[in-house]
């Protein structure tokens, strides 16, 4: 009768977590399934780029000419309209 109350309520398995345990243990679907174990975030990925997009953004880092930031202008900018808006 345990096994059936157990079954219809779910939040009862959070009591007996041994008993769900055993239960899997000695289930036979259980057993078939793969028991590989995946743990992606151990360690670091790093992907290269190819070497064609390397050799490209090499060449343009060598090609582009990089220009000192403008200094700021002093005077103040003063817009003239041809015709009176009003």
């Amino acid at each position: 009768m345990r096994t059936a109350t157990t079954a219809g309520n779910p939040f009862a398995l959070m009591m007996d977590p041994a008993g769900v345990r055993q239960m899997i243990d000695r289930s036979e679907a259980l057993s078939r399934l793969s028991q590989r174990q995946c743990h992606p975030l151990d360690r670091a990925v790093i992907r290269s780029a190819s070497a064609e997009l390397a050799a490209y953004d090499a060449k343009i880092d060598r090609t582009t000419v990089y220009l000192p930031p403008e200094e700021e202008k002093s005077s103040p900018v003063v817009r003239s309209f041809p015709e009176s808006v009003n």
